[in-house]
This record gives C-alpha cells, structure tokens and sequence, in this order.
C-alpha cells in the first residue's frame, strides 16, 4: 500500500499540488482534491483511494478550465462541451463538468439568449432570423429560440430597418422595380421577416429622376448590346438587347425610344 511521502506547492500555481507515493512523484492535484479527500503526509493509500483522486482531480481541471474558457464571455453548453473536448476532458468529467455549470449559473442559456439579443439589436444591422440561425447553431433549446427570437422582432425599431434599407437602396442602381427587388433580397438575407421587409419598402422613396433614369438605361443599353453584338445581328440582336433591359426593369416602350435615339434601329420596326 502507497504512502504519501510528500505534498509541495506549485511553483507555477500555487492553487495545485504535487503529490509523492513512497518518495515518487505520482501526479499534480487540485487544492480542492486535497481537502475533498484530506491529504496528508505520511497517509496510507488504497488502490481505489487513488483511483478515486484521480478521477475527481480531472473532473476538477474540467472545472478549471470551464470557469476560465467563461470568464471572458458568455457560452453556451455546446460551445463549453466543445471546448473540454478539445482539451482532452473525459466524457464522464465533462457531464460533471456541464452539471456544475448550470447549478452555479455559469452556464444560462435564457440569460446567453438575452444578452446576445439586446448586443445585436443594438450594434448589427442583422434582423431575427439571423439571430434565430446563431442561437440554433449555438444549441439553445427551441422553446427559448422560438421566444426571444419574437422578442427580437417586437423590440428592434423599424426607423432601424429603414436606415439599413435606405443604406442598401443608394447601392443599388437601376430602374425602380430592379432597385426595389434588390433592397428587399438584401433585407432578407439579413434577416428580417417578410412583415418587416414590406413595413420597411412602404416608408422607402424610390423616387427617380427621368434624367437619371435615361441615364442609366443609356449605360445598361450600351453594355448590353456591345455584349450581344458577339452572338447576334439583325432582328435577333435587337430582341436580346431589349429581352435583357427588360429583365433589369426598364419598359419596353423607354427602351424602344432609347434604341432610336442611339441610331440602332435595324429590326426595331419588327418588334412590336
């Protein structure tokens, strides 16, 4: 039977232990281990007595190393889980591990849920399915996705949305019906619902100036047809040209006078 031989403090932590069986280093130990199982010089060992040292001293590092990973921000169960396992955290300490987050509120996936929400409300230009997307893929449980992520929508202020749909309208070139399609594809792909993308699209003004309105169907026109002079000529180059204005959102009647107007009228009389 094993006997301690000595117990030193750390050098480099001074919360951790180094123990000695029959004058032979065996293993560092937590200074919580030490007074769980009351260590001391000179005390006996049986081999299940250290079978369970060992255990709850790694169960003990999961710990450690749980309360460090959070200490710098909020995480959920799975981004914690994943971080024991990347450490090389047994399956059984991490259970442990996860348990006694939860018990002393390390872990709190409403409050995670809160937090995370009145940061992106505040500071994104993101809407709640995005928001939706991180909570699931972060393992929040659906009840709680499902109720903040409707908390997210009633709380972020419209006059919000607008300033981000009126930032993406003066990116976007074209006639109306183009720029109007485009701003709402981005808000979708930002996340907002589609009540809010309309709400939003109903305060917008997508007004245009006939002068810039001829301007840009003069560069689209000059762009496509150069483009499809390449493949076509006659009738059918006419038809491709104005198929494709067409599909940008310009009228079929604007583009007419518009190919006139160039001078490029060959096989624009059979086009009616």
């Amino acid at each position: 039977m094993p006997k301690i031989t000595k117990l030193e403090v750390q050098k480099k932590n001074k919360e951790r232990f180094n123990l000695y069986l029959d004058g032979e280093f065996e293993m560092g130990i937590d200074i919580d281990t030490l007074v769980k199982f009351n260590l001391k010089k000179d005390q006996m060992l049986e081999p299940q007595d250290m079978e369970q040292i060992q255990k709850y001293d790694h169960y003990r590092r999961g710990v450690n190393m749980a309360i460090q990973y959070l200490s710098f921000k909020k995480r959920t169960e799975k981004e914690v889980r994943q971080y024991l396992e990347k450490n090389d955290v047994s399956q059984n300490a991490i259970e442990q591990v996860i348990e006694y987050c939860y018990r002393e509120k390390f872990i709190d996936h409403e409050d995670y849920a809160e937090s995370l929400k009145n940061t992106m409300i505040r500071t994104s230009d993101k809407g709640p399915e995005i928001y939706k997307q991180k909570l699931y893929q972060l393992g929040i449980e659906p009840k709680i996705i499902d109720h903040y992520t409707a908390l997210y929508e009633e709380q972020q202020p419209l006059e919000d949305v607008i300033k981000v749909g009126n930032k993406v309208m003066k990116t976007k070139k074209g006639p109306v019906v183009k720029v109007k399609q485009k701003v709402s594809q981005a808000l979708m792909q930002k996340g907002f619902t589609l009540e809010t993308i309309q709400a939003t699209m109903n305060e917008l003004n997508f007004s245009q100036d006939d002068e810039t309105l001829d301007n840009l169907l003069q560069r689209d026109l000059e762009k496509v047809y150069n483009k499809n002079c390449k493949k076509y000529d006659g009738q059918k180059l006419m038809m491709k040209t104005i198929e494709a204005l067409m599909r940008k959102g310009y009228k079929y009647d604007k583009i007419k006078s518009k190919l006139e107007e160039s001078g490029i009228t060959d096989g624009t009389e059979e086009i009616e």
